[in-house]
């Protein structure tokens, strides 16, 4: 028989069988540039099918085809030699079995505690009481008296803020609703998370090496009775997976322009119930209902190239007002290298889009403009395929889209 005859009969590849031939567990005759496979070479094989479903390594099956290779083993010491070697894996197989069990007594275990979290009721959180000083009317500066408040001694649940001028902002699940609803038709609140999904490996290790950059710098900076604010979580959000390294000292604001998004991040939030202070606002816009001042830390992982999508202003200058003297900013932007094809296609699907979006000598300019001094930045690792992402679905394979780390300080 011809060697794909053989590997048809026998249920293999070519290959493996080619593969058997080099290590010598199969030793076929040739004539001429053809191996043939004749019925002691298919005895091998049928062999080698049987110890592998006994779980015996090549090694071992070439041990033991080679007993027989020598004796049929027709002399009692191989037969001996082959029924040690049978013991042998035997007692492998025994001790892989008790291996196997405490591995899956473990799995019990890990698998309980998992379904216990999951069944767990999350610890609900509100406004907290403790940033109810943050706040204020945007449209005349006025003071907010909350009506009809749901609340404990921590947070508001539910309730009304409403100012003298006539503006009122909402709590609903523990969420501050101002009037500013999302307008844009080109976007959608992420409540699956598809953003995180399919991205390839080698860009979440980009991510992370963002993350390790802002969490080292971030352990630097001072919170106690600070503010810090990251918008857009819509995008990627920086600080629902990095609670741990918020100060608990601190307060922190999230700000969305879905409320559905904001919810949901707020339900993962509590179930890793780490306690953190954190006020949710829902605002498309950038007129927030907080006082001047009050913010002393942007996190931006994204936020900044986010809001280039819907609008030609630079987010930090159009936060400015609410940045205390000396407030700093940690984040990592994106920008392209010749990136020409993919901001044509970044522009075609989002007709808002700035041009100078992804852009690092705008974000620079803007960036000093906005009275901000970088005090830091990490090196600017890139990757050239985005994978099949929503998020990056105009980034253009072989186009280097760079991310860059970095810490600004407000001029003082």
């Amino acid at each position: 028989m011809k060697i794909g005859e053989v590997a048809k009969e026998y249920g293999l590849s070519v290959d493996t069988v080619n593969y058997y031939v080099s290590l010598g567990l199969l030793v076929p005759q040739r004539r001429g540039s053809q191996r043939v496979f004749d019925e002691r070479t298919r005895r091998d094989i049928e062999m080698i099918l049987e110890l592998r479903e006994m779980e015996f390594s090549l090694h071992e099956i070439h041990r033991v085809l080679s007993l027989r290779r020598v004796s049929s083993f027709a002399s009692g010491e191989d037969l001996k030699e082959l029924c040690s070697i049978c013991e042998e894996k035997k007692n492998h197989c025994l001790r892989e079995c008790d291996r196997l069990s405490g591995v899956a007594a473990r799995l019990d275990a890990r698998i309980a505690e998992l379904r216990r979290r999951a069944a767990s009721p999350n610890a609900g959180s509100g406004v907290p009481l403790s940033m109810l000083d943050l706040l204020c009317c945007p449209l005349c500066g006025g003071a907010l008296r909350i009506s009809g408040a749901d609340m404990d001694s921590r947070s508001v649940f539910s309730g009304s803020f409403k100012c003298a001028c006539g503006y009122r902002a909402d709590i609903k699940d523990g969420v501050l609703l101002t009037p500013n609803k999302n307008r844009d038709l080109y976007d959608k609140p992420d409540t699956e998370r598809e953003m995180y999904k399919n991205l390839p490996p080698h860009l979440i290790s980009l991510f992370q090496s963002s993350y390790n950059w802002m969490t080292e710098r971030l352990a630097r900076i001072d919170m106690r009775g600070r503010t810090a604010i990251e918008t857009h979580a819509n995008a990627w959000f920086f600080m629902h997976n990095h609670q741990e390294y918020l100060d608990p000292r601190g307060k922190y604001i999230v700000v969305d322009k879905y409320p559905e998004t904001l919810l949901m991040y707020k339900k993962l939030i509590e179930r890793q119930a780490f306690g953190r202070d954190i006020l949710y606002i829902a605002d498309s816009s950038v007129n927030l209902p907080l006082k001047p001042g009050c913010v002393n830390l942007n996190i931006d992982f994204f936020a900044v190239n986010e809001h280039n999508f819907y609008s030609e202003a630079f987010l930090l200058a159009d936060l400015k007002k609410y940045f205390a003297p000396g407030a700093a900013a940690l984040g990592t932007y994106f920008y392209f290298d010749a990136g020409a094809v993919s901001m044509k296609r970044l522009l075609s699907e989002y007709p808002s889009c700035s041009a100078n979006n992804f852009n690092l000598s705008y974000f620079e300019g803007e960036l000093a403009r906005s009275g901000f001094v970088v005090r830091e930045r990490g090196d600017a690792e890139f990757t050239t395929s985005s994978g099949d992402n929503i998020g990056f679905s105009f980034h253009e394979e072989g186009e280097r889209m760079y991310l860059m780390p970095y810490l600004a300080e407000m001029k003082k």
